[in-house]
């Protein structure tokens, strides 16, 4: 058996391509020099596709090595470009069979893969696995920031750095200056989970808040005004993903000739079938991955509320599109990771004037709210379910729906809601994807 260092850049995702290829030659200089004897690949993948590929080219048992350089988002690895952002799911990644030796391991030369991503891989895969925590950047040393000419052809290293983005101008200042030293990648054993990561743990406590989901006014009275035209007798067919305690189909029930709720919480699901027991035309399901018990085209409108962010997106746009009817919407609420910027202040000054308005009035929600966020067992699920950023959603949304614009509904200090409409959904108007 050969050993195989398999190195993976992409050029185009974002910006920093040609500086990721030097990267990667840098990574291959140096392991030639620690592993002789072994075979180092160093190849440009550019798609989900591409990855597959050049790692299924690897005999079973012979890669002792993997690394990426790039780009990626909270839940992994980009590929593809911004205008048509892909990025394997964990469903995608669970179905990977990746070569690794016994004693392989795995490094991810990219931002924030340390936060979520890493801990998963190696869960995943068996192997350890590194990342970093912070933003990352190209730099001339391994240790601190130093301009790293794309002209140069000496060598060039990804290091992770406090900056702009998570510190502020102070953060910019000491990175340019080279106060501040590089971050050493951060490296994950495959541990098993500390906790229980769903909601099943706290059902009964987001039950408590959110028994009527109208406490959550704006995002509500959004997809109100989204709805598509009833088509069935005067009433709409919907199928909420993510659908919790069922509050939401509660609501639309009068509105409804069939609502069907999924979810992956067993917990949630209990607390959905008691909530809607008197009605018969809702019904509720455990999905266990992006498959939808629904027939082709039996539903009118498709709505997640604060939920897509845990998702798997591209499997699950796949059969939104299979049981949406032709002209069907897909309607999504979520909140998102965001920096508050000056621009936001407006905004950020009426959200905080309507939430303690809100807080006021409706005191037995904030104090059941308060219960929920701070129960040990939110603070866990939290761990293994992190909100992606807000240009992972503009990208994603906005490329699989040409034409339709992500809208921000209230802004907070590190965090925001956005709403997306995608309007008619017509057959073949999502973009395929590159794998599988």
């Amino acid at each position: 058996m050969a050993s195989v260092i398999w190195i993976g850049y992409t050029t185009l995702y974002r910006d920093g391509g040609a500086q990721f290829a030097r990267v990667a030659k840098t990574l291959a200089k140096h392991a030639a020099a620690k592993f002789p004897a072994a075979d180092i690949r160093c190849v440009a993948v550019e798609t989900k596709r591409d990855f597959k590929a050049s790692l299924a080219a690897v005999p079973a048992g012979d890669l002792q090595e993997l690394h990426f350089v790039g780009h990626s988002g909270m839940y992994g690895i980009m590929f593809g470009t911004v205008a048509l952002p892909e990025q394997l799911s964990p469903h995608e990644w669970r179905e990977l069979r990746l070569p690794f030796a016994s004693n392989g391991e795995a490094f991810f030369h990219c931002c924030r893969s340390a936060r979520w991503f890493a801990p998963f891989f190696a869960r995943t895969f068996g192997v350890p696995t590194s990342g970093y925590h912070w933003y990352t950047t190209v730099s001339a040393r391994p240790d601190r920031y130093v301009v790293s000419p794309e002209s140069s052809a000496d060598d060039a290293f990804i290091i992770g750095m406090i900056g702009k983005k998570s510190h502020g101008y102070v953060g910019s200042l000491m990175k340019r200056t080279g106060v501040a030293k590089a971050e050493p990648l951060k490296r994950f054993t495959p541990a098993e989970l500390d906790g229980d990561p769903s909601y099943d743990g706290v059902a009964e406590l987001y039950d408590a808040a959110y028994p009527d989901i109208s406490v959550r006014a704006p995002e509500v009275a959004w997809i109100d005004a989204h709805l598509p035209a009833p088509t069935q007798q005067g009433k709409l067919r919907m199928l909420d993903i993510g659908c919790g305690n069922g509050a939401l189909l509660n609501r639309m029930a009068p509105r409804l000739a069939h609502g069907i709720g999924v979810d992956a919480s067993g917990g949630m699901l209990a607390m959905a079938r008691k909530r809607n027991a008197a009605h018969a035309h809702l019904e509720f399901h455990q999905i266990a991955g992006p498959v939808l018990p629904l027939p082709d085209a039996s539903v009118d409108v498709v709505t997640s509320l604060l939920s897509f962010r845990y998702l798997d997106w591209d499997p699950l746009m796949n059969e939104i599109k299979r049981v949406l009817v032709p002209g069907g919407k897909l309607l999504i609420v979520d909140m998102v990771a965001a920096p508050l910027e000056p621009k936001d202040l407006p905004a950020f000054a009426m959200s905080k004037r309507q939430q303690l308005k809100h807080r006021t009035v409706n005191r037995r929600f904030a104090k059941a709210l308060d219960a929920l966020v701070r129960d040990p067992r939110w603070q866990t699920m939290l761990k293994y379910n992190p909100i992606r950023a807000q240009h992972e959603y503009v990208w994603y949304l906005e490329s699989r729906f040409p034409g339709r614009k992500v809208e921000t509904l209230d802004v907070a200090y590190h965090a925001r809601t956005l709403a997306f409409d995608s309007g008619p959904v017509m057959p073949g108007m999502i973009a395929p994807q590159t794998y599988p």
